[in-house]
């Protein structure tokens, strides 16, 4: 104990007390530990390629990121959502089904805003948000957009990247950005037409009857989507 009180005793001496003063307590201006110091210079200078690596480089953001594992978990996802046709009904019904939406939110996000915005904008490619359409005369036409491309106008075709249950819900969800308000669309291009149709509602199995299977398959997502679209919404 007495040596103790010897070192602050010469750590006292040795230092000298600052001007300042708060309530009463001064301050001895007695220099940082070593590795206190090292370690915030290895801080300052990592965060210089961290900075231009994330802000200019190839590094992914945080929502970028998010999407990413988000759309991977979603094409397992995909997998269980069963032999869903590209037909009229199917389409439309999809469009109003919000947890199906999140699944084709987050595959337009991934590949397709690049070229015509997060929001369906428009950019590159046309606006999807309005009435005016190119190659689109009837909601199934936007399944066969997406499965054969438009080589031509530079959209690819996604018959080799999705299978067909992703696609049905992508081209659900473009549907279902009609009539949205993107925060800065394109010019209207292409020929307006006429709107979707309404979705027919599916008949409920009279009470002890089992629930017939729509040949288009689901009318609503299997186990596991409702907890994959609170994931995918935080």
């Amino acid at each position: 104990m007495n040596d103790m009180n010897d070192m602050n005793d010469m750590n006292k001496r040795n230092s000298k007390i600052l001007d300042h003063e708060y309530d009463g307590i001064r301050e001895y201006d007695n220099p940082l530990p070593q590795w206190w110091t090292w370690l915030m210079w290895g801080t300052v200078l990592f965060s210089v390629p961290y900075f231009v690596f994330y802000t200019f480089g190839t590094g992914e953001t945080l929502e970028q990121s998010y999407d990413s594992e988000t759309a991977a978990f979603f094409t397992v996802l995909a997998r269980r959502l069963g032999d869903i046709q590209p037909d009229e009904q199917t389409l439309v019904r999809l469009s109003k089904d919000d947890t199906f939406m999140s699944i084709g939110r987050v595959l337009f996000r991934a590949n397709c805003s690049v070229c015509h915005g997060p929001d369906g904008g428009g950019g590159t490619g046309p606006n999807l948000t309005d009435d005016s359409f190119i190659n689109v005369k009837q909601v199934t036409d936007l399944y066969r957009v997406i499965h054969d491309g438009v080589i031509n106008k530079g959209m690819p075709a996604w018959n080799r990247n999705f299978s067909q249950p992703q696609m049905v819900v992508l081209s659900a969800y473009v549907a279902s950005l009609r009539g949205t308000t993107p925060s800065a669309p394109k010019a209207p291009e292409g020929q307006v037409i006429a709107p979707w149709p309404a979705p027919v509602p599916v008949e409920k199995p009279a009470a002890g009857q089992p629930a017939a299977r729509h040949e288009s398959g689901p009318t609503s997502p299997p186990d596991g989507a409702v907890s994959a679209d609170r994931t995918a919404n935080g």
